[in-house]
């Protein structure tokens, strides 16, 4: 009895294996300073500074900077009137973040003229654009597609029946919830 337990231990442990060794060969090695300088990113890359931005967009409207180091903002092509159209085509809105002034996050929401439409044919684009392994994108839970690299994390969805794109670094997103979760537990011991 005893050795038909451990057979069968062994056993699920060489499953168990196998399958985090095939989760692991799904994971891209790719850093963000890897990806290509894909024009459908129309000049963003993470780890810019706010400045790089502001040299792309002079006439872009920064938000305010909360009390960790996160600001957003957003624009939306066709409907400011301080953006060129023409220099964005394809594109329904871009929103992006910096965590102490540089880019950690860019959000591309593209619409019906952009040219891939098809959630599978749009994966497969953006992966040869960038270079990214097309392969190691896997199923959200909450539909769309997600690969997780190195030091990145990209998403692609349908949003109001397009395509869009999220890149972001993990990391700085960890920082700033670190920060916030830090401010709150000190707030929390400091209250009477």
């Amino acid at each position: 009895m005893q050795f038909i337990r451990a057979v069968f231990i062994l056993a699920l442990m060489m499953v168990c294996a196998l399958a985090v060794a095939a989760q692991g060969a799904k994971q891209c090695p790719l850093k963000a300073t890897q990806l290509a300088d894909a024009q459908e990113l129309y000049g963003f890359r993470l780890g810019m500074t706010i400045e790089q931005v502001k040299a792309r967009l002079p006439k872009l409207v920064l938000g305010p900077t909360d009390a960790f180091g996160l600001m957003k903002t957003s624009f939306s092509p066709d409907f400011d009137p301080a953006m060129d159209k023409t220099a964005f085509q394809g594109v329904r809105t871009i929103s992006l973040e910096f965590l102490d002034g540089r880019l950690t996050s860019v959000w591309i929401g593209y619409n019906r003229a952009f040219k891939w439409q098809a959630l599978e044919e749009f994966v497969a684009g953006m992966s040869r654009a960038l270079g990214m392994p097309a392969t190691a994108w896997a199923q959200r839970s909450r539909g769309g597609q997600q690969l997780d690299c190195n030091d990145f994390q990209a998403t692609a969805l349908m949003i109001a029946g397009s395509p869009s794109l999220h890149i972001s670094d993990e990391a700085a997103r960890s920082t700033w919830e670190t920060r916030k979760a830090e401010a709150e537990e000190a707030e929390e011991t400091t209250e009477p």
